[in-house]
């Protein structure tokens, strides 16, 4: 008898331990699979993500380097993959098409003129990552590709802008009240020009989707039903580039853990900005508490592209093309017009030192007799 209860309580204890591992290694298998789902999420992120293109745009200039998704080749660019310089899962998984051609076949390139303006060209990085169900709002937005030799990576001014299009040159939201030959031609009645310093989910390359964060002070109505407006970002100080022909729609403001994931100098330009055009008597420091609080929320407004306007784009570059040349050769002439002169002063002023020295040497030989 004795020995049937020992037996039967180790039965009992070896169940136990079977019931025991049966349930870790589900939990194991469960986790498992938690990560291989992880794992070709990833992967297909990867797939998806930007890598570095070098494009030749001129003998004397360094290659340009721009972020483009993996599956896109693009005519008129080297598409030799190299090492990206920042995380490829911090970039939307965007479909992409190619963009429905507004012009003839490209012209080939002409090195001289992409030389005179490759101080123009900036290399611009992937967007900051973006929270994933913002991510997911926009992922199935097909990315349009413009058929361009350069990839469209020519930049303006805004004073540019409003000298070729028309409209002012300092408000984000551009109406062209008197517009210029341009924009009777391409049917532009506004444009829009976010930055990315205020703005690091606006696209960054021609085509692509995203964000911006427009809505204080007169601007608090704007977009609320959609709107359309061609879109130039502002990737460093004074360089803008068309992105293309967007719609704009406003969709819920940033949460607090959104706010949070900004850049802190974004955050602060932010704040600076929510001041000036919302006229908040608090101070920079006390609006930045009051978005961290979700008392105030930064608008958001989603911006997807229509079309890109390939021969805006080639006008807008060849008028600045011609404006360079012309600037450079005033200067020239300038530069002619006054070397006669210049060399004749300085004759002059050779003259002159030469009698001072003469005369002071006169002087001291009388004083020392």
């Amino acid at each position: 008898m004795k020995d049937r209860d020992v037996l039967r309580g180790l039965l009992e204890v070896s169940k136990m331990n079977v019931t025991t591992q049966q349930q870790r290694a589900d939990t194991l298998e469960q986790r498992l699979r938690e990560l291989d789902e992880e794992k070709n999420a990833l992967t297909r992120e990867l797939q998806a993500a930007a890598q570095i293109v070098r494009v030749d745009v001129g003998p004397f200039m360094a290659d340009i380097y721009k972020a483009t998704p993996t599956n896109i080749i693009q005519a008129g660019v080297n598409t030799n993959p190299l090492s990206t310089p920042r995380d490829p899962a911090n970039v939307a998984n965007f479909p992409v098409v190619q963009g429905p051609s507004t012009a003839g076949p490209s012209r080939d390139r002409n090195p001289k003129e992409e030389r005179d303006l490759t101080a123009d060209i900036v290399v611009v990085y992937p967007p900051s990552q973006l929270p994933s169900p913002r991510k997911q709002a926009i992922e199935n937005a097909p990315q349009l590709i413009p058929d361009l030799p350069d990839g469209g990576t020519v930049c303006f001014t805004r004073l540019f802008l409003t000298a070729n299009i028309g409209g002012g040159s300092q408000a984000l939201i551009s109406n062209v009240a008197m517009p210029k030959p341009l924009a009777v031609k391409f049917g532009i009645t506004s444009y829009l020009c976010p930055n990315l310093w205020e703005n690091p989910w606006c696209p960054t390359s021609p085509g692509m989707a995203g964000y911006m964060f427009v809505g204080l002070g007169e601007e608090i109505r704007k977009f609320v039903q959609p709107e359309v407006h061609e879109l130039f970002v502002g990737i460093a100080k004074t360089k803008y580039r068309l992105m293309g022909r967007y719609q704009a729609h406003r969709v819920q403001p940033l949460t607090i853990e959104e706010w949070l994931t900004l850049p802190e100098k974004v955050r602060s330009k932010y704040c600076e900005t929510t001041k000036r055009k919302a006229k908040d008597s608090r101070s920079v420091e006390g609006i930045s508490a009051a978005y961290e609080r979700g008392e105030l929320r930064a608008p958001c407004v989603k911006l997807i592209c229509l079309d890109f306007k390939e021969d805006l784009y080639k006008k807008l570059k060849a008028q600045k093309i011609r404006q360079n040349n012309t600037n450079s050769s005033s200067s020239q002439r300038l530069i002619k017009q006054e070397l006669p002169i210049t060399r004749s002063s300085q004759k002059r002023r050779r003259m002159e030192m030469s009698i001072d020295v003469d005369t002071d040497e006169s002087f001291m030989n009388d004083s020392s007799e």
